[in-house]
């Protein structure tokens, strides 16, 4: 056949026929020498090359290798799944905590700031309780000599008031410190009684027909204090009051 074709394709075919015939036909013979060479269908599972390169496949085993991958990937998704419970309790004890800590910080700034506002308070009044000191000191010092031989004998005098003098400077210089730590005194004389800052220790008849209105302070017994706009110490004062008429 293929002896036909060459002879008749000179003959028939011309030009551009001629070779494309020519093409096909070594094409053709290609295709049958490689197929020579392809060994029969019936000894395919026979060679050892094609062993070699194409291993059999057995069912059971490949199910057995999908059963345990699927419970490899059971496993790891339990696995998994515990983890975030366990960040998830982690983060809610780790938020627990931190509010614990808050709060604990928050009543620990209030007792320093009370604790501070207390010894600030009872340094202070003891302040205070040492110018009441000096200021009777001072105010004792003023009073002229009582007895005839203080009067004559000029001699201590003149060291009681050095004395009087150190005591109203040191005075002077405690009243600076007090306002320093904004501490200042309450005006109560001609004030009326007011219960909050006054204490009455004791009341005073108003004489004659003076224009003084009952319950106003007539004299300050021990002063009182402000601290920062509050009350630190009360004042003790003598108010007046109308004298009954006869």
């Amino acid at each position: 056949m293929l002896t036909d074709l060459q002879t008749l394709a000179p003959t028939a075919l011309a030009g551009q026929e001629r070779e494309r015939v020519e093409r096909l036909v070594e094409e053709f013979r290609a295709y049958l020498e490689d197929a020579a060479q392809l060994p029969e269908p019936g000894d395919a599972w026979d060679g050892d090359d094609l062993e070699s390169t194409a291993p059999a496949v057995d069912l059971s085993t490949l199910l057995a290798e999908m059963a345990v991958l699927k419970n490899e990937l059971r496993l790891q998704s339990r696995q998994f799944k515990n983890t975030l419970d366990e960040l998830r309790c982690f983060g809610n004890d780790l938020r627990a905590h931190s509010e614990r800590l808050q709060e604990e910080l928050e009543r620990a700034r209030e007792q320093a700031a009370s604790i501070q506002g207390q010894t600030t308070r009872q340094f202070l009044l003891a302040l205070i309780d040492l110018r009441d000191r000096l200021q009777s000191g001072v105010d004792a010092a003023r009073r002229p000599p009582s007895s005839f031989l203080e009067r004559l004998l000029p001699g201590p005098t003149r060291l009681a008031a050095s004395l009087a003098e150190g005591q109203r400077l040191t005075l002077q210089r405690l009243d600076e410190l007090l306002a320093g730590h904004r501490v200042r005194p309450i005006r109560v004389v001609g004030e009326t009684l007011n219960p909050q800052r006054m204490r009455v220790v004791g009341l005073e008849a108003a004489t004659g027909s003076a224009a003084i209105p009952d319950g106003s302070v007539v004299r300050e017994v021990q002063r009182g204090f402000f601290h920062d706009g509050e009350l630190l110490r009360i004042a003790e004062v003598i108010v007046s009051k109308k004298a009954n008429r006869t």
